[in-house]
C-alpha cells in the first residue's frame, strides 16, 4: 500500500495545477453547503429569539369568545395550555387614540412578550397598566399614579343577534407601565391596556357584555397548525377571524426546524454541487488519460488491477480530505460575510447582525457533500483504470479511432472561419464526453443568470406589488392606522386646504370610509362564506362586517374600469331617499382555499341592501340602519388593483355627500395626492411636518414603495450573482483544465503543424476559435433552458394570480435577448481567459522537441 500511496502523491505533486483545481472544486462545493447552512441556521435562530421577545411564545390566539366557547377550547385534546383574559372592549382618549383593554393577568401579559417597565399590575377596576408607546402617543409623561380620562367602548351582540355599542366615560389611575423592544413598533401593532377585574363583582363594563380573549399553545407545536385550528373552529362554530395563529412565531418555528433545508438555497446548492462534480469527474478523466501509459508500465511489471485502482483511490481520498477541510473553513468565513448579503428567513425580521451559530450538523452536511461529490466523480475513472490491459494502456493516446464525418456544420464553419476554424471545431469533439461536461458546467451558471436577470427585469414584480398597484396614479396617500377610533378622527377641511397649499401639489382627492355591518337573510349568503365565518344555518338574520366608502367625483370616475355590471354614473342619479351604491360582493379566503369567493350568493342591480352604520349621537355612538340601492357591481380586479380592503370586507361605495349626511361626520378618512414631477421629496417633507402632531396618521409614498421594490430586486440580483460567480469560477477551472490538457496532449500535433508552415499566430487563432466555440455552445444550452424556465415561471405567476386573485396577465413573457447576450459575452471571456493563460505554452513550442513528444 505504501508504494501506491507514494505514486499517488507523486502524480498529485507533478500536476500541481490540476490538483489545485480538484481541491478547489471540492472546497467550493463544501463551502457553499456549510456557509448556507450556517447562515440559515444562525438567521433562523436569531429570528426565533427575536420573535419570542417581540410577539410572544403562544401558537394561536382567540378573540371575544363567550365563556362556554372558552371552556370547550380549554378542554380540547389538541391544546396544551390556554391563558385567558376578559375582553373589556377599548378605551379611547380625547385625541381619538384607541387602546384594546383586557383584564390584568400576569401570564397573559408575559406570554405576549411585554415586560414591566415601572409599577405593578392593576388589582382594582379603577387602576390601569398601559404601554409606554400609548403614553407617548397620548402626549403624557411616564409618571405613575396620574389619572387619565377615557371613553370606554365595547361592541357586542344583543339577545336579538344584532350589533350594538356600549360607551361610558371612565377615569383610571396609572399604576404600571409595560413595554416591548423598539423593533416591535416598526411593524403593525395594536396598543394594549390592562385593568383590574372581578368575575363576581362590578367591572368597567356590564358583566353580561364581557367575553374573553386567550393565548393558546398547541400540543403539536408547529406541525400543521392551520389544520389544527380549522378543526377547532369547525368543531365549536368559532368564526375564522376570531381564532388565528401567531403567524410570525409559527413561521419562525418552521424556519428553525427546516433551517438547513431552506428551499431558496436548495437549487443554488444543487447547481454548485453538480458543477463541482462535473469539474472533478473531468479532471479525474484527464488524469487517467495522462497516467494511462504509466499504468501500462505498472501492469507489465506485476501491478494488479487492485493496485492501480488504489493509486487513483488514494488520490481521491487525499484531495477529498484537503478539499473538505478548506471548504469547511471557507464556509465558516463565507457565513460571516453572507449574513449581511443573504436573508434566508421568511419574516421581515432584520438578521444581518445575527450571531453566527456553527452547529455540528452544518459541518457534517458539508462533509457528506464533499464525500458524495468525490465518490460520484471518481468511482467511474477508478473502476475503468483497473479494466485497462497493459498492452492497451501502452498504446493508448487521446485520439478517436472513429473517423469524424464532415457534416454540414463542418462545411459551414470552414466557409466562415477558414481551415483553422474547422480544425478548432474538430478538436472540440475529439473527446466528446469531456467537451460536453465542460460545456454543461458553464451553462449551469448561465441558466441561473438568465432566469434571475430576466425575472428581475420583467414587469411582473411591479405588477404584483400590491402597495404600488393600490397607489394607482397617486404619489401620496394619507390615512390613519389601527390605533385610532375612526369615528372621532380624520382630515378636516382645514387640513385639506393646508395640503392643497403645499408647493408642488397638483391634485388632491378625498375619501371617507366607515366600518359597519351588512344585514342579510342567512339564505342569501354564499355557502362558502357561511362556512368560512362559522355561521349557523339556523340563524335567520345575520350581520356581517362591511366597509362603506365614498369618494369625490374625480376619484370615482377612475374606478369605472372595475365595473362588472351597472354603471358608476347612476350613483348620483337618485330617484328617492335611498342612496345608490356600487358593491364589491367578494371576500378573500386567506386561511384555507386562498381564493376569491362571493359574500352574497346573488346580488343584482336594483337590489335593496340594509346596512348598519355607526353614528355619533351626543357623547355616544350608536348603530343606525341605512338602506342603499345597488346600481353597480365591482369585478374581482378591485381586490388587487383597486382601493379595496384586500378582501377582508364586503364593500359598498356611495356618493360622498350621502355618506357625510348619513354618518354626521365632517372629517375624511383618507386623502390622495398627485404632485408635480420632481417635487416628491419636497412635498414629502411638508406632509411629514403636517402629520407630526396627528398620532397614528399614516403616509404612503409611491416613490418610496418603488425605491424599496428596486432595492429588494437589486439585493436579490446581488445575492444571485455571487452564486453565479462561484458556479462560473468552477466552470472556468473546468474549461481551463480541458484546454490546458488539449495543449499538452497535442504538443506533437502542434509541432507537426509548425513544421509544415503554420505560424504561432495561426495556432493561437485556432485555439481562440476553439475557446469561443466552447463559450457559444455553453450559451446556446443556457439560452434554451433559461428561456424555457423563464417562460414556465411567468406562466406559473399568471396562473397563481388568476386562480388566487382573479387577476389575468400579471406577468408578460419577454424574450430575454439582452440577458442571453450578456451571458454569452461572459462565457466567451471565461473561455478566452483559459487560452490566454496557456498562450506561453504555444509561444515557446520547440518544433524538434515537440515532434519527439508522444501523445
Amino acid at each position: 500500500m505504501r508504494i501506491e500511496q507514494n505514486l499517488a502523491l507523486a502524480y498529485l505533486k507533478k500536476q500541481k495545477g490540476r490538483t489545485l483545481a480538484l481541491v478547489t472544486g471540492i472546497a467550493l462545493a463544501v463551502m457553499l453547503v456549510v456557509g448556507f447552512n450556517i447562515i440559515s441556521e444562525s438567521q433562523s435562530k436569531n429570528q426565533l429569539n427575536t420573535i419570542y421577545k417581540l410577539y410572544g411564545s403562544y401558537h394561536a390566539e382567540f378573540n371575544n369568545l363567550n365563556s362556554d366557547a372558552v371552556d370547550k377550547v380549554e378542554k380540547d385534546s389538541n391544546i396544551s395550555q390556554v391563558y385567558t383574559s376578559a375582553n373589556l372592549g377599548k378605551i379611547v382618549d380625547s385625541k381619538g387614540i384607541s387602546i384594546k383593554l383586557n383584564s390584568s393577568s400576569q401570564e397573559f401579559v408575559d406570554k405576549q412578550g411585554y415586560y414591566l417597565k415601572e409599577g405593578h399590575l392593576p388589582k382594582h377596576t379603577g387602576e390601569i397598566l398601559l404601554e409606554a408607546k400609548a403614553l407617548e402617543k397620548m402626549g403624557l409623561k411616564e409618571n405613575l399614579n396620574q389619572n387619565i380620562d377615557f371613553n370606554v367602548k365595547k361592541e357586542y351582540i344583543d339577545e336579538n343577534g344584532e350589533h350594538q355599542i356600549f360607551t361610558k366615560k371612565e377615569q383610571f389611575k396609572l399604576v404600571g407601565i409595560i413595554d416591548k423592544p423598539s423593533q416591535y413598533y416598526n411593524d403593525w401593532y395594536e396598543l394594549r391596556g390592562f385593568t383590574g377585574f372581578n368575575p363576581h363583582g362590578e367591572n368597567i363594563i356590564p358583566n353580561n357584555l364581557i367575553n374573553y380573549d386567550g393565548l393558546v399553545n398547541l400540543k403539536n407545536g408547529t406541525s400543521q397548525i392551520d389544520d389544527t385550528l380549522n378543526i377547532i373552529i369547525k368543531k365549536y362554530d368559532i368564526g375564522r377571524l376570531d381564532f388565528q395563529a401567531n403567524t410570525k412565531l409559527i413561521t419562525a418555528l418552521s424556519d428553525y426546524s427546516l433551517a438547513q433545508d431552506n428551499k431558496s438555497t436548495q437549487n443554488i446548492k444543487g447547481l454548485v454541487i453538480i458543477t463541482s462534480i462535473f469539474l472533478i469527474y473531468n479532471l479525474f478523466n484527464i488524469s487517467l488519460n495522462e497516467m494511462i501509459n504509466q499504468i501500462g508500465m505498472l501492469r507489465t511489471v506485476g501491478a494488479s488491477k487492485k493496485d492501480v485502482r488504489k493509486i487513483l483511490a488514494f488520490q481521491s481520498l487525499t484531495v477529498m480530505v484537503i478539499g473538505i477541510i478548506i471548504g469547511i473553513l471557507g464556509g465558516i468565513g463565507f457565513s460571516y460575510l453572507g449574513m449581511k448579503t443573504f436573508n434566508l428567513t421568511a419574516t421581515n425580521i432584520d438578521t444581518s447582525l445575527a450571531k453566527v451559530y456553527i452547529s455540528k450538523k452544518s459541518i457534517l452536511n458539508g462533509t457528506y457533500i464533499g464525500i458524495l461529490a468525490i465518490v460520484l466523480s471518481s468511482i467511474i475513472p477508478i473502476w475503468i483504470s483497473g479494466r485497462i490491459s497493459p498492452l492497451e494502456a501502452l498504446r493508448k493516446a487521446d485520439r478517436s479511432n472513429k473517423k469524424q464525418k464532415n457534416g454540414i456544420q463542418y462545411k459551414v464553419i470552414r466557409k466562415l472561419f477558414g481551415l483553422n476554424g474547422a480544425m478548432a471545431y474538430k478538436n472540440i469533439w475529439r473527446n466528446k464526453f469531456r467537451t460536453i461536461v465542460s460545456i454543461v458546467s458553464i451553462s449551469l451558471g448561465g441558466i441561473l443568470f438568465i432566469t434571475t436577470m430576466a425575472s428581475s427585469n420583467s414587469n411582473w414584480i411591479n405588477n404584483t406589488n400590491i402597495n404600488i398597484s393600490k397607489m394607482e396614479n397617486y404619489d401620496f396617500k394619507l390615512s390613519y392606522g389601527v390605533n385610532i377610533d375612526s369615528n372621532m378622527v380624520g382630515y378636516s377641511s382645514d387640513d385639506i386646504k393646508k395640503i392643497s397649499g403645499i408647493n408642488g401639489v397638483k391634485n388632491i382627492e378625498t375619501k371617507l370610509e366607515i366600518n359597519g355591518f351588512l344585514k342579510s337573510d342567512s339564505n342569501t349568503l354564499d355557502k362558502s362564506f357561511k362556512k368560512y365565518n362559522g355561521i349557523d344555518n339556523s340563524k335567520k338574520t345575520v350581520e356581517n362586517g362591511m366597509l362603506i366608502k365614498s369618494y369625490d367625483d374625480k376619484q370615482l370616475q377612475k374606478f369605472s374600469k372595475f365595473i362588472e355590471k351597472g354603471s358608476l354614473d347612476s350613483l348620483n342619479q337618485k330617484t328617492d331617499d335611498i342612496p345608490n351604491a356600487v358593491v364589491f360582493n367578494y371576500y378573500y379566503d386567506i386561511l384555507e382555499d386562498h381564493r376569491i369567493e362571493k359574500v352574497r350568493s346573488d346580488i343584482k342591480v336594483g337590489d335593496i341592501l340594509t346596512l348598519k352604520i355607526p353614528v355619533q349621537q351626543g357623547d355616544n355612538i350608536i348603530y343606525k340602519e341605512q338602506k342603499v340601492r345597488v346600481s353597480g357591481l365591482l369585478n374581482q380586479g378591485w381586490l388587487f388593483k383597486g382601493d379595496s380592503s384586500n378582501g377582508r370586507y364586503f364593500e359598498v361605495i356611495v356618493p360622498q355627500n350621502d355618506l357625510l349626511n348619513i354618518s354626521s361626520k365632517n372629517k375624511f378618512s383618507g386623502v390622495s395626492l398627485s404632485v408635480k414631477e420632481g417635487s416628491e421629496n419636497q412635498v414629502n417633507s411638508e406632509l411629514e411636518k403636517l402629520l407630526k402632531n396627528k398620532p397614528f396618521s399614516a403616509m404612503e409614498s409611491k416613490l418610496q414603495y418603488e425605491k424599496e421594490d428596486d432595492s429588494s430586486t437589486v439585493e436579490g440580483i446581488k445575492s444571485t450573482m455571487i452564486i453565479v460567480s462561484l458556479i462560473l469560477l468552477i466552470a472556468c477551472l473546468n474549461i481551463f483544465c480541458t484546454i490546458r490538457t488539449n495543449l499538452l496532449i497535442r504538443t506533437r500535433e502542434f509541432a507537426t503543424l509548425r513544421s509544415i508552415g503554420m505560424t504561432v499566430k495561426q495556432i493561437k487563432s485556432m485555439m481562440i476559435k476553439e475557446s469561443i466555440m466552447y463559450g457559444l455552445l455553453s450559451s446556446i444550452i443556457a439560452a434554451i433552458v433559461g428561456i424555457y424556465k423563464h417562460y414556465t415561471f411567468m406562466n406559473q405567476v399568471n396562473l397563481e394570480y388568476s386562480q388566487g386573485l382573479g387577476i389575468d396577465n400579471v406577468a408578460t413573457f419577454k424574450f430575454p435577448t439582452i440577458e442571453i447576450i450578456q451571458f454569452s459575452v461572459i462565457a466567451i471571456i471565461i473561455c478566452l481567459m483559459a487560452v490566454y493563460i496557456s498562450k506561453r505554452k504555444i509561444e515557446k513550442l520547440n518544433i524538434i522537441e515537440g515532434l519527439k513528444t508522444n501523445e
